[in-house]
């Protein structure tokens, strides 16, 4: 996100590779939790919903955060 925050000061190339970067790091980090989640709900039942809680406010940050760039 700070990457993304970069990109709105920069100009030109610097702003498209602050957020190109960006939204690697934060699909990376997304497949992380998304494969910690699914391990998690796997082997703890009982945290089968807070897995998928989680999962799902990972996705709708990411989506924020595309939506916020698209935006500015």
């Amino acid at each position: 996100m700070l990457l993304l925050l970069f990109g709105h000061w920069g100009s030109g190339w610097s702003s498209l590779t602050y957020f190109a970067w960006g939204m690697v790091i934060s699909g990376g980090i997304l497949l992380l939790n998304l494969i910690v989640s699914a391990v998690v709900a796997v082997f703890q039942p009982r945290l089968r919903k807070v897995s998928i809680w989680i999962v799902a406010v990972s996705i709708v940050m990411l989506l924020g955060l595309v939506l916020l760039w698209r935006t500015a």
